[in-house]
């Protein structure tokens, strides 16, 4: 019974370190995709913010509403139709015939 006993308690400690291990893994894991996340975020974030500013500089009108509602295909083809357009309501037309 002795022996029956220590097995079952190594089997029991052996089961906890396992979890422990795999929610020290877990965690890990989750704040790496974290921060990944957060730059990828932060990039796109900073994207929208230099546009805008270019936009602003050029058209004369805050459009960080209307970049907030885009797709970042979306973006990149305003960031290309900037060099073109004469106006912003040609810019957002050249984009609606672009999606």
């Amino acid at each position: 019974q002795i022996q029956e006993q220590r097995e079952k308690n190594a089997i029991l400690d052996s089961f906890k370190d396992g979890v422990e291990q795999g929610l020290e893994q877990g965690i890990e894991q989750g704040i790496e995709q974290g921060i990944e996340l957060g730059i990828k975020q932060g990039q796109k974030e900073g994207e929208r913010t230099l546009l805008n500013r270019l936009l602003v500089n050029k058209y004369h009108e805050d459009c960080s509403t209307w970049l907030c509602s885009l797709t970042m295909e979306q973006i990149d083809l305003v960031s290309n139709l900037l060099l073109t357009c004469d106006t912003l309501q040609e810019l957002k037309d050249q984009l609606t015939g672009n999606k």
